[in-house]
């Protein structure tokens, strides 16, 4: 549902990035290029059930839109909409190529379209990486506190048998 890959501004002809809306910009030119090349290698990409229409900046933010050629690709109900926007979210604030959103202040704004239904569209920020770390944390607290006060293996030292060689010892004949 996503083209994601590596965002980062700094090819041979664009210089490295330094505010939010050349971020975007970077990012949105990014994410056109390698939706394109995806395309490229497709046989018929219009019978794909969902196509790529445009990545674009504008400020700080990168608009991303698809269209489903089938309805059924959008999310049924609010609690399917919001699953599939936290994942999305998790790749632009956390994946190791594409983590940009929680320095950059950059936004990311997605659309998903399809004939005769209102469309699905989502915003993610800063705000939306600091509220997923937030909910990270809860977990493993929570995790921690149901495991209660007992000891993991983990949590016990590790025994370690060691020899010593003394030189003089290494000497006896």
């Amino acid at each position: 549902m996503a083209a994601i890959g590596n965002a980062g501004g700094q090819t041979a002809g664009h210089p490295e990035p330094k505010t939010p809306a050349e971020m975007a910009q970077a990012i949105a030119r990014s994410i056109d290029a390698m939706a394109h090349a995806f395309e490229a290698k497709v046989p018929n990409p219009a019978t794909m059930p969902i196509a790529f229409e445009a990545a674009t900046s504008h400020d700080n933010v990168v608009d991303v839109r698809y269209r489903a050629n089938d309805a059924g690709m959008l999310p049924r109900n609010k609690a399917e909409g919001e699953d599939r926007r936290l994942r999305f979210a998790g790749k632009f604030c956390f994946d190791g190529r594409v983590g940009l959103l929680q320095k950059n202040g950059v936004v990311i704004h997605q659309v998903l379209s399809a004939s005769g239904v209102s469309p699905f569209e989502f915003t993610i920020d800063q705000s939306t990486c600091v509220a997923l770390i937030e909910n990270a944390k809860a977990r493993v607290e929570a995790a921690e506190r149901e495991r209660g006060a007992r000891p993991t293996p983990l949590d016990e030292p590790k025994h370690v048998h060691t020899m010593t060689i003394r030189p003089e010892q290494a000497e006896q004949k």
